[in-house]
């Protein structure tokens, strides 16, 4: 099952191009869309990064390719500067207080 969603979202691309993505070599990549070995958990990971679904989708688990991700933690802030870390850890206080506040007062 695996491979024919490999297949399939891989759409035009060719496995060169996927392989080159994933940082493996594309006789590889192409064991995986003919079924003849799965991915480990971390380049499963990968792929389905690289093509915006869950791994779930990709083992089967679900019709659904497009369910929620985790959001990774620092994704947004990698390359933030220390002065507007600062500035979103005040923002983030100030909005812990108002909530609290809110909860206190219902």
């Amino acid at each position: 099952m695996m491979g024919s969603r490999l297949k399939n979202l891989r759409g035009k691309k060719t496995q060169e191009e996927i392989a080159r993505k994933l940082g493996i070599s594309r006789a590889r990549y192409s064991h995986y869309e003919n079924n003849r070995v799965e991915p480990d958990s971390e380049l499963l990971g990968k792929i389905a990064d690289i093509f915006g679904v869950s791994t779930d989708y990709l083992l089967g688990r679900t019709h659904d390719p497009y369910t929620q991700k985790p959001v990774r933690e620092n994704d947004d802030c990698e390359n933030l500067t220390k002065e507007e870390k600062d500035y979103l850890k005040l923002q983030l206080e100030i909005f812990r207080k108002i909530k609290e506040k809110d909860k206190n007062e219902s």
